[in-house]
């Protein structure tokens, strides 16, 4: 069950996107009706820590990733943690928190293809993760054996929404090199501390088949039925996806604690999600059309001059 499949129809209606202006397609997850979560490096440029200020309108509603599918609605406000003063640390502490993007309307059932509902997520720690626990990452960018990594603006972007089932391993085995990769980043922008491998767990492909990797920005991994983690570190994603595993950061980490417990108020679960339920729904009913074959990937420019690098 590791390889991503194209996921039944209206089984993640807790699923965005938008476009980010640092980050090109990135994604999120309703934690109301009206407030989405994402990563803050999408809002937030880590270079210059210069907040997006032009228009963002994130698209709701629809699994298809076309400009005209889905419903668009603006974002009116953007909320992320305190941060520090030192450069430094600030770039380092947005490249694992989490940003709350709030919508300017209700978007009402009957004009959505996919109806709208929240998703819960485990902010206080109470989902106990184990080795080998089996959780899922919906997203629209995920890499083939085989495929081709290609440079900036090159990426493989997926039309359909996929959804992967992937297994918590031991960070030591399977993510060392994504974690030298992030520490490697974050000298890079100053910060030269040590880093806290307590807020974030590793993940894999159980039958080695894909990476969730380049560009998934902002896309949630869920265990047990709610959202325990996000991607959030983009610098250490696109350095290393020969592994099929990831690191994803905890949303229940020491850093954000603060800040979560100040927004859940924000949070409006309309039911929760029976995992079991929503595995077989996602799983055993899912539609056999796929659309990752090379032939109908989109934004790929055959460039011969460009370099490359086969997974």
């Amino acid at each position: 069950m590791g390889e991503p499949f194209k996921p039944f129809q209206k089984t993640l209606p807790f699923l965005v996107y938008y476009t980010s202006r640092y980050r090109g397609i990135c994604h999120g997850i309703l934690v109301s009706r009206t407030v989405v979560m994402t990563a803050a490096v999408c809002v937030i440029n880590t270079i210059s820590l210069v907040p997006d200020t032009r228009p963002i309108n994130v698209v709701t509603g629809s699994m298809y990733r076309h400009p005209r599918r889905g419903i668009r609605v603006q974002i009116t406000k953007i909320i992320i943690p305190k941060m520090p003063l030192d450069l430094a640390k600030r770039a380092h502490l947005l490249q694992k928190s989490v940003a709350l993007m709030i919508m300017k309307r209700k978007v009402p059932d009957i004009l959505a293809e996919n109806p709208l509902r929240s998703l819960e997520i485990d902010w206080k720690g109470e989902e106990t993760l184990r080795l080998q626990e089996e959780c899922l990452m919906p997203g629209w960018h995920f890499f083939y054996a085989g495929d081709r990594i290609y440079p900036v603006h090159k990426f493989l972007l997926q039309r359909n929404a996929r959804v992967q089932f992937l297994n918590i391993v031991k960070m030591h085995e399977w993510c060392d090199a994504l974690a030298i990769k992030l520490q490697k980043s974050l000298s890079n922008i100053g910060f030269y501390g040590l880093l806290d491998k307590t807020s974030m767990i590793c993940t894999k492909d159980p039958d080695n088949s894909a990476q969730p990797c380049h560009g998934m920005y902002g896309s949630p991994l869920l265990c047990a039925g709610r959202g325990v983690g996000m991607l959030m570190a983009p610098d250490a994603q696109w350095t290393n996806c020969t592994g099929f595993s990831n690191i994803i950061h905890l949303f229940n980490s020491e850093f954000l604690s603060a800040f979560m417990q100040c927004v859940s108020k924000l949070f409006v679960v309309d039911t929760r999600v029976d995992w079991s339920a929503m595995k077989k729904a996602i799983y055993d009913e899912r539609e056999e059309v796929y659309d990752y074959i090379p032939s109908m990937y989109d934004r790929v420019v055959d460039d011969p001059l460009s370099t490359s690098e086969e997974l």
